[in-house]
């Protein structure tokens, strides 16, 4: 396994990141689950999945749980693109007293984690029900990366793909895509 180095850094990936790095031009990638945090779609989406009038929903992270997604060992000359990228989340260092990201192999990496600012005017606390998320991400309209829709399709289908049984992801699917 690679460790960054002074001229570059891990990256945990539990969203579009995933399928949506090239820009970044990954020098390494690994399967990896972030202990102590769960994916949420809790953050208004109102430029890249929806607009200011109508939002779409992206993912978040809320703490508890685990993750399953990818680790990306990033040349640091990309830090400020993937910071823009991120705009509205909070870039976090693991292993911290919270979370962790543990590769296939079992080993522990330092690793950045964007996580949901929950003081942002965007953020979607938890207490909004499954029904009306679904709701924000039905009801969309298409931002400059596409819609809602498409987005939890994406994620969905990554977590099928690796045999992962998400049951947020999974329930909100379900009431997303019942009344195409």
């Amino acid at each position: 396994m690679s460790l960054a180095t002074n001229d570059s850094f891990w990256v945990f990936g539990y969203g579009s990141i995933i399928w949506d790095n090239s820009m970044f031009e990954p020098l390494k990638e690994l399967d990896a689950k972030l202990i102590g945090a769960h994916r949420e779609f809790n953050k208004k989406s109102i430029k890249s999945r929806g607009t200011k009038d109508k939002p779409g929903l992206a993912l978040g992270l809320e703490y508890g749980g685990e993750c399953v997604g990818k680790a990306f060992l990033i040349n640091k000359s990309y830090w400020q693109d993937l910071k823009r990228r991120e705009g509205g989340y909070i870039p976090i260092k693991t292993p911290n007293d919270k979370m962790k990201v543990v590769t296939s192999e079992n080993k522990i990496l330092t690793c950045t984690v964007f996580f949901t600012d929950q003081l942002s005017k965007n953020y979607v606390p938890e207490n909004v029900s499954i029904e009306e998320r679904a709701e924000i991400i039905r009801t969309a309209e298409i931002g400059e990366n596409g819609n809602g829709r498409d987005y939890l399709k994406e994620i969905n289908d990554f977590l099928e793909e690796k045999n992962v049984y998400d049951r947020r992801i999974k329930d909100l699917y379900s009431i997303v895509f019942q009344n195409k």
